[in-house]
């Protein structure tokens, strides 16, 4: 996969993102549309952040000195997504399974765009 790619596969987030939360609005509670609505934000971020660093690491492996730290980034931005996903489920009035099915949002994202790829 490529730059282009992975530019589609984050639109494909926030469109199949949207069209979950639209869903969860017509066919579920609230506590699920928030559930869904917090799983999406996440994952809609955490793709953001893993593109961006995966472009930086792609322009150090080409030998560009200042992205060879993004790496590192990595395991941090990690333990921050599991902290976030954590605080919402003890701290917001949501359904941990919609929180999970938001969040998997990009799984499909990433099927779509390997078949059309």
């Amino acid at each position: 996969m490529d730059r282009t790619s992975l530019t589609r596969i984050e639109r494909l987030n926030y469109i199949l993102g949207g069209a979950l939360v639209a869903l969860a609005a017509v066919l579920g509670t609230g506590e699920q549309v928030l559930g869904a609505l917090v799983g999406v934000l996440l994952c809609s971020l955490n793709f953001s952040l893993v593109r961006r660093l995966v472009e930086k690491m792609m322009r150090a492996a080409q030998g560009k000195p200042d992205s060879r730290a993004s790496a590192f980034l990595l395991a941090p931005k990690l333990l921050v997504l599991m902290g976030a996903a954590a605080a919402a489920v003890v701290f917001l009035p949501i359904s941990p399974i919609m929180l999970a099915v938001g969040f998997s949002v990009f799984l499909v994202s990433i099927g779509v765009e390997t078949v059309r790829y």
